[in-house]
């Protein structure tokens, strides 16, 4: 695992597959949110203080888990709420470029110039993604957004896991992000691509093809 401070309040780390492969995880772990998984996400967080010098100020950890081509993890964390959490955003692309060139490099170097660069997933700013174990989370989110607040919104089913899609249409940067920043209370973050909702849209089983937010917010809230 490689550690990488963006300020004090939030930190990177990229975790191949190897790693994963020495912790006996697999992405469904992390994403399921299962005890194996929610274990190795405390222990990233903990380590960081020893890699970095990060220090926790407060119980409120924003996270975001982007899977890698090489079957790794970039999860990046902040404690600095929405603030943090466009942080996160803001690096996001940069980060997902930069490893994919170094595995590129390194596949170069084992083939001797044989290896093809592969892009990374072009990433959109203007869609969020979450996963839940439960429905009974995505509600618990869902009520904790102000009712006067309309989200075009998504929610697909994956074997067990619940995957909801927001979009910003009409609101503001900082209002997105906001509510996005809500939701690492109940689920994790996961970047959008035109290949993930390719993937959603074939294996995934479509719940609520529109305004999820507002139906699951009041079926929970009635």
């Amino acid at each position: 695992m490689r550690y990488k401070k963006i300020n004090d309040a939030t930190v990177q780390c990229i975790i191949t597959a190897e790693d994963m492969l020495e912790y006996g995880l697999t992405l469904s772990d992390i994403f399921e949110r299962n005890e194996k998984g929610e274990g190795f996400l405390r222990d990233i967080i903990e380590r960081a203080h020893d890699e970095v010098g990060y220090m926790i100020s407060g119980e409120n950890i924003a996270m975001q888990i982007t899977p890698l081509q090489n079957k790794g993890l970039v999860v990046t964390f902040t404690n600095e709420g929405p603030a943090g959490f466009r942080d996160i955003l803001q690096h996001l692309k940069e980060v997902l470029q930069g490893v994919s060139a170094e595995l590129s490099k390194q596949e170069e170097s084992i083939q001797q110039g044989s290896a093809v660069e592969q892009p990374a997933e072009e990433y959109d700013e203007n869609r969020r993604m979450f996963v839940f174990a439960t429905l009974r989370q995505v509600m618990q989110y869902t009520a904790a957004i102000p009712s006067n607040i309309s989200v075009k919104s998504h929610l697909y089913k994956v074997d067990n896991a619940y995957y909801l899609v927001m979009e910003k249409n009409k609101l503001s940067y900082k209002m997105f992000n906001k509510i996005s920043a809500q939701a690492v209370e109940f689920g994790n973050l996961i970047a959008v691509s035109e290949e993930r909702m390719q993937y959603l849209d074939e294996h995934g089983e479509y719940l609520i093809a529109d305004r999820a937010v507002s139906k699951l917010r009041r079926i929970y809230m009635a």
